[in-house]
């Protein structure tokens, strides 16, 4: 895959997400439930990471992009927090009424902490614990906000160091670019099947 093929999908991703979010909330006159919003908001959410994960591609702010992805992955884990109990729109009203989602448990009796909710990601995308973990320190000041300023280390006696302190982030390789825009729209794949399957069920109810 190139970058701009993957561009191409983020943008179709940007176009979509207003049409999946409006089939949580079903046809006129459906029944409104306290999840409908829930799935609404993560809906926005992703759309809004989209359309600035796009900008920070094209103005090569790599510190920004991978930021962005941290908190997709954040979306998609907490949503399908809701997947994993047995009263989901109970939740829901406790979570919109203010409560911590880490106050609650699964069906399996396990807490809802954000290490169990990328665990249970994991087993459907095995590179996303790793990606959780490398992705959290753009999130936070890290050590990772010093290794992105090493332009080139030198090789000879005297070891110099370059280091750039500049908005853009030249340094990095298309492929780098591709993994990220890649990894945003998988998780974003992942978090409109989930939003479609909880329509779909509405909808039978």
């Amino acid at each position: 895959m190139t970058l701009s093929t993957d561009l191409a999908a983020l943008d179709i991703w940007i176009a979509q997400l207003p049409r999946i979010a409006m089939s949580a909330l079903g046809e006129s006159g459906s029944p409104m439930f306290t999840l409908d919003f829930i799935m609404v908001g993560a809906v926005k959410r992703s759309m809004s990471l989209a359309a600035g994960l796009r900008a920070m591609v094209d103005s090569k702010n790599m510190v920004c992009a991978r930021a962005l992805l941290r908190l997709q992955i954040d979306t998609l884990s907490r949503l399908r927090a809701y997947t994993y109990v047995t009263k989901p729109e109970e939740l829901a009203q406790a979570v919109v009424g203010g409560a911590q989602l880490n106050r609650f448990k699964s069906a399996e009796g396990e807490v809802l902490k954000d290490g169990y909710l990328i665990d249970r990601l994991s087993n459907e995308l095995p590179w996303l614990a790793k990606t959780y973990k490398e992705t959290s320190g753009y999130v936070h000041f890290s050590e990772r906000q010093f290794f992105d300023t090493v332009q080139s280390v030198g090789g000879d006696a005297i070891r110099t160091l370059s280091l750039t302190v500049s908005a853009k982030d030249d340094k990095f390789p298309e492929e780098s670019w591709v993994e990220v825009v890649a990894c945003f729209s998988e998780i974003t794949n992942l978090l409109a099947e989930t939003v479609m399957s909880y329509a779909a069920q509405k909808k039978a109810a």
